[in-house]
């Protein structure tokens, strides 16, 4: 005899295991997009963290450079010394090292004589700095030294030589993302009377700025971008090709005209998200599939079987047996009474 609720309880487990399947892949996907966003929020909160920090690391720089610009102004008005000395500098036009005296009628030079402590104490002061140099307007350059190494000699010209020509227009305190191999620097003019007497430099090591940073944030990579958006050599050790590999998540200073990246892996955001998507996916698969075997088991055990022997039972009093099956299940017994019933009682004329 056909059964047709053995038809439907098929049906049933059919559609049950389509719809756990679509229930799973649904909750799966919305754990997938929660745990996307709050890695993307988690980054963005540590990279203002990490903004934050270096502007309070670089805040001491910019303050220290103030401080020497307003020092060298206060030393030209000094009154000059009377004793002549000898002064190493740079000549820029021949890239060579030179002796000048310093009589009392050269106001810069005397100026620099009495800056000359300043020049090594930069580096001790501040950790970032890794050296202070000062540009003359008359053509030659200082850096706190007896002597200039060649290399440094020809790096520095070089670098004057590659600077805009605007530069020279420049009233105020400039950034520069390449200076010497490994360094930046901050350019502050010096101005007396509207006039232009030189410039101080002051060279920075941003990989002693990032590097701590980087340690606390689990190895995190952290570089520096310039105001056009081009990384800052001198604040990272990847090269081009490696970087070229990660996504940036930028964030910009108050301090200075540039930015912090923090540098991602290109997959990693996404494998790890196709990751927790499969985890979290299996997990309810495997729970509503658990339920759903639980409830068509119950199902099968108390409506199913007992529908099962209510058909033999039918069948049994059809062919003339009087009491049908023998064993009745729990909670059936007064349907199988009344059909045994009906199947005793004469057909009515």
């Amino acid at each position: 005899m056909f059964n047709p609720v053995y038809h439907e309880y098929r049906r049933s487990t059919l559609f049950g295991c389509i719809l756990i399947v679509l229930l799973s892949l649904t909750g799966a996907a919305i754990h997938y997009l929660r745990s996307v966003d709050d890695k993307v929020v988690l980054s963005k909160n540590q990279l203002i963290n990490v903004s934050a920090r270096i502007d309070a690391e670089f805040t001491p720089v910019l303050t220290f450079a103030e401080a020497i610009k307003r020092l060298a102004l206060l030393k030209l008005i000094l009154p000059p010394e009377p004793a002549e000395t000898q002064m190493n500098v740079l000549q820029l036009s021949s890239r060579q090292n030179t002796s000048l005296t310093v009589t009392a009628e050269q106001n810069e030079l005397q100026m620099l004589q009495r800056l000359w402590p300043y020049f090594e104490l930069a580096s001790q002061v501040q950790s970032h700095l890794v050296g202070m140099y000062y540009i003359s307007e008359q053509g030659f350059a200082v850096n706190g030294e007896t002597r200039w190494p060649d290399y440094v000699a020809d790096q520095f010209s070089l670098w004057l030589q590659q600077l805009p020509e605007d530069m020279s227009y420049q009233s105020d305190i400039t950034f520069h993302s390449e200076f010497l191999p490994e360094q930046a620097a901050l350019m502050v003019p010096l101005y007396v009377d509207d006039v232009r007497l030189g410039r101080l430099v002051f060279a920075l090591s941003l990989q002693t700025m990032l590097s701590p940073l980087q340690r606390q944030n689990n190895g995190v990579q952290y570089m520096l971008l310039d105001a056009s958006g081009e990384v800052i050599h001198s604040s990272t050790n990847l090269s081009p090709q490696m970087i070229s590999g990660h996504m940036l998540q930028v964030q910009r200073l108050n301090t200075m005209p540039w930015s912090v990246a923090l540098l991602e892996q290109k997959t990693s955001l996404f494998a790890a998200g196709v990751k927790d998507f499969l985890w979290h996916w299996l997990t309810y698969l495997v729970l509503l599939g658990t339920l759903l075997v639980l409830m068509q088991y119950r199902y099968r055990r108390r409506t199913l079987s007992a529908f099962n022997r209510l058909l033999v039972h039918t069948d049994r009093l059809l062919k003339g047996q009087l009491h049908g099956v023998r064993h009745i299940p729990e909670g059936w017994r007064e349907l199988f009474d009344r059909i045994c019933q009906l199947q005793r009682q004469p057909p009515s004329e």
